[in-house]
């Protein structure tokens, strides 16, 4: 053991002994070769110096040829000339230091002074600094430059009427620092594009420290190499060997690249997600201040994108799409001014565009060579039949059409086509358009709910697609947009011929009945038409809309072809009494509207329509009797409308007592709607489990005796209107619900006092209070120990709507407290003299969006919360 310790020590202290010569002989080497090293590092420097020079006259050169110099040149150049100052640096501090010890010899050879460690240092830093340069001096350059990258150039644009506030919108979003990617989205001709050219060209005319602006156009079907080709080009790096490269070494260089810089990328006409991970681009954002900016057709796409901003690209304001139709009409001389009646007719005409920039330039261009009153009147004429047929169109109509090609799939290609069938600038009920795509199967469903889901997604797809317009419960199409409808819809090969759209026509007879054979999808809806006298022949007609017409007769034989007819809308034809009994061969109808007609007998010849799922008589007060098993014969039936119609007055009693037994046998009833206007009728009600279960919209007119605490056996109300009841005091407990309920009308009421239950009813969208001549308080909080039950409950947390008129003694909606109300849009008021506070202040409500509407010297004595006044603008006169 003792041996083996002793050679351990001994190998040990011999390695210590070594490395301390070594270390002692490099200091020493460090020293002893100072001036040597010293004089070398001076020589190699000036060959440095001669070679950078040689490269940099290389450099310029190639810029003479708009060439880019590579950035490893660059790089290269720039560490030459770090290292020429950090030599400079190192002799003057050898000099100080000799300067300090007073010009002493030095200790070795005249080299080294007193100061052994400064000397060991500076010889060390000396020998360093040689072996850099000389490693500088090894790099050889077979090419310092590439291909040029191109200088960004402003981008023509179109005329940007009516655009300016949109652009400076946009532009002090860009400023912020929070802001990386701006979303810009808009139907198509509505001016994108013009856009993001202006704030393209905007960058170029700003000072600003971005290294590079990029505008790539992106299009349908794109492929990632296209747009990182495009940015090669650019950042000056497209040529051969970037062709040749894979998409992720082309993704690897362009992040390499732009990571170091700031940059503005702009994408026009963006379809879908593009992935910025994989072209390379790194993610703009608050730490790196590049900006993406891109347009897009589908709002869902901003999402996608990642936007922190998004801005919907509207049409213009009537008097900004005038201008522009002006500008574009007087193109070569002032056509308007040639006849007194062309400036009139002109206004017609731009109305016709819809404040739609593209339409608004094609057609003012095409009628800017117009010079005669008759020629503009033709045009009129020719816009009004068939817009397709219109110079210019064949332009606008295939650009818009795009948006229509990239929807998913053909279940909502037809759903869109079908809303071409209703007039211009029509609202159209959402719920009522999704139960004629029902009835036409255009969706598929196992009952209501499911069919109203689906449709409810179909819509919002092709409002996302700028393709329809969400107007609360309603959508709309655009004027164009119908008109390119139309124009597909006799293009395509599946639908052409099919499509006979006349709505809104001043028609006061039906169009020629030849026509009539082979469509599908007819629609003569608010015209001026009284008589169906003709017999057409049309086998294979899907949709007949008559709706809004001054129907008085209908032929006996007028649906005698009409075997495959689905869907029949006879409503607000007031002058129809009755129909003709040939309506029993329409043995495919699933959907038939009756509404706000004025039939007086129902016939008993319906029985023969087994496949209905729709049946409207809203508003049919004439009608008061409907024959026993004619209901019952309907077992497909799913919505059953009875809101306002003149059976309910005796409904389950009387004359239709039998109607009872007849819904409850109906299986697949899955809403109804329904009037209940007598005590017994609503006492009757309450013993149908059938009625209660699906009963989703009700209305309680003028009942001498009502308990609202009977309500909550109902299990899906969605709507409740309470007209002229004798409301007595209620008991609603915990476990009571109204859940489901989203929609309250309440007036005439005059002994109510407060609506306390509706504390009960957490998703209330919508409030209406009129004529309740007591009403004190909405949600009455004093005194009632319910209230207290759900003190956590947010109280009218969903309401989006509400409308106070004619209470006199109202002095609180909510104990003059305030509540968050999110997502509240509009409140109405009207004649409520003592109410003097609302219950919001402007931290819990958006302020953009809400609107309070009633007389101004309400509203000036209106107190708020804080002090804190809202902005005017919310604010708008009823008068």
């Amino acid at each position: 053991m003792g041996n083996c310790c002793s050679a351990t020590l001994q190998v040990s202290c011999d390695a210590l002994i070594n490395r301390c010569i070594d270390y002692t002989f490099a200091r020493a080497t460090y020293v002893c070769f100072m001036e040597e090293n010293l004089n070398d590092l001076g020589t190699a420097l000036r060959d440095l110096q001669a070679l950078k020079n040689d490269v940099k006259d290389r450099v310029d050169g190639a810029k003479a040829q708009q060439l880019k110099p590579l950035e490893q040149v660059h790089r290269w150049v720039s560490r030459v000339e770090e290292i020429q100052d950090e030599v400079n640096e190192l002799v003057k501090d050898r000099d100080e230091h000799l300067h300090k010890q007073h010009l002493e010899k030095l200790c070795i050879g005249g080299c080294c002074s007193k100061s052994c460690k400064f000397s060991y240092q500076f010889g060390k830093n000396v020998a360093e600094k040689l072996k850099q340069i000389n490693d500088l001096k090894s790099r050889t350059f077979v090419k310092v430059a590439g291909e040029a990258a191109p200088e960004s150039e402003k981008r023509q644009t179109e005329q940007t009427v009516g655009m300016e506030s949109m652009i400076n919108e946009v532009w002090g979003q860009l400023e912020e620092q929070k802001v990386g990617i701006v979303g810009l989205y808009g139907m198509g001709g509505v001016g994108k594009t013009t856009l993001l050219d202006q704030i393209h060209n905007k960058y170029l005319d700003t000072p600003n420290d971005f290294d590079h602006i990029i505008w790539i156009k992106v299009s349908r079907n794109f492929k990632l190499d296209k747009i990182q080709n495009e940015i090669g080009r650019t950042i000056g790096w497209f040529n051969e060997k970037w062709k040749n490269e894979e998409g992720q070494q082309k993704a690897d260089k362009i992040f390499r690249a732009l990571s170091r810089k700031k940059f503005v990328l702009l994408l026009d006409d963006v379809w879908e997600r593009v992935d910025l991970k994989k072209v390379g681009v790194p993610i703009p954002d608050e730490t790196n201040w590049s900006k993406l900016i891109f347009t897009t057709r589908d709002e869902g796409v901003c999402s996608k994108m990642g936007a922190h901003k998004k801005n919907r690209v509207k049409c213009l304001a009537s008097d900004e799409a005038w201008n522009l139709f002006k500008k574009n009409v007087n193109v070569t001389e002032d056509i308007l001014s040639l006849d007194s009646e062309i400036p009139r007719l002109a206004k017609i005409v731009a109305r016709k565009c819809a404040g739609l920039p593209l339409a608004l330039i094609v057609v003012g261009r095409a009628m800017s060579c117009k010079k005669t009153r008759r020629e503009w009147e033709d045009a009129i004429d020719v816009l009004r039949k068939s817009a397709s047929q219109f110079q210019g169109m064949e332009e606008v109509f295939p650009l818009l059409k795009l948006s229509y090609d990239n929807l998913s799939s053909n279940e909502v290609k037809s759903c869109f086509l079908y809303c071409a069938l209703f007039p211009e600038d029509f609202s159209i009920h959402k719920d009522e358009l999704i139960y004629k795509w029902m009835a036409e199967e255009i969706l598929e469903y196992a009952n209501v709910d499911g069919a109203l889901n689906k449709g409810y997604s179909i819509i919002g797809t092709l409002v996302r697609s700028c393709l329809l317009e969400d107007i609360r419960g309603h959508v709309k199409m655009h004027d164009v947009i119908r008109d390119m409808a139309l124009w597909l819809a006799c293009e395509l090969e599946e639908t052409k011929d099919n499509f006979m759209v006349q709505a809104g026509s001043l028609l006061t007879e039906v169009p020629n009945v030849e026509k009539w054979e082979g469509v599908k999808r007819m629609s003569l809806m608010a015209n001026d038409i009284e008589n169906l006298e003709i017999i057409p022949s049309c086998p294979s007609l899907l949709t007949l809309l008559l709706s809004n017409n001054r129907l008085k007769m209908i032929n006996e034989g007028f649906f005698n072809s009409m075997c495959k007819l689905k869907v029949l809308d006879l409503s607000k034809n007031k002058n129809i009494t009755q129909l003709p009994s040939g309506i029993s061969d329409l043995v495919s109808l699933q959907y038939l509207d009756l509404s706000e007609t004025s039939i007086q007998n129902f016939p008993v010849e319906l029985k023969a329509l087994v496949k209905l799922i729709y049946l409207n008589l809203e508003h049919t007060s004439e009608l008061e009797v409907i024959p026993h098993n004619v209901i019952a014969s309907f077992s497909k039936l799913r919505v059953l409308r009875l809101y306002k119609c003149g059976t309910c007055k005796s409904i389950l009693v009387g004359d239709n007592e039998h109607l009872g037994s007849e819904l409850q046998s109906l299986k697949h009833l899955d809403m109804l709607t329904l009037t209940i206007q007598s005590v017994p009728v609503f006492k009757k009600f309450f013993t149908s489990n059938k009625l209660l279960s699906c009963t989703q919209f009700l209305c309680l007119d003028g009942l001498s005796f009502l308990d609202i605490s009977s309500l909550t056996y109902m299990e899906r109300p969605h709507s409740l209107t309470i007209s002229s009841c004798e409301i007595v005091d209620y008991k609603v407990s915990r476990q009571s619900s109204f859940k489901h309920l989203q929609a309250v009308d309440i007036h005439d009421c005059p002994k109510l006092s407060d609506l306390t239950w509706l504390i009960y009813a957490p998703n209330l969208k919508k409030l209406s209070v009129r004529s309740c001549s007591n009403m004190r308080e909405v949600i009455q909080l004093e005194g009632r120990g319910e209230v207290a039950q759900v003190e956590e409950t947010n109280h009218f947390a969903n309401l989006d709507e509400l409308i106070l008129i004619s209470l006199p003694q109202l002095r609180n909606i909510y104990g003059g407290d305030t509540l968050p109300l999110p997502y509240l849009k509009r409140i109405e008021v009207l004649d409520c003299q003592n109410l003097k506070k609302l219950p919001i202040n402007f931290s819990n409500v958006p302020k953009r969006d809400l609107v309070i509407a009633g007389e101004e010297d309400w509203w000036n004595m209106l107190k708020w919360e804080n002090d804190v006044t809202p902005p005017q603008q919310c604010f708008s006169s009823l008068f």
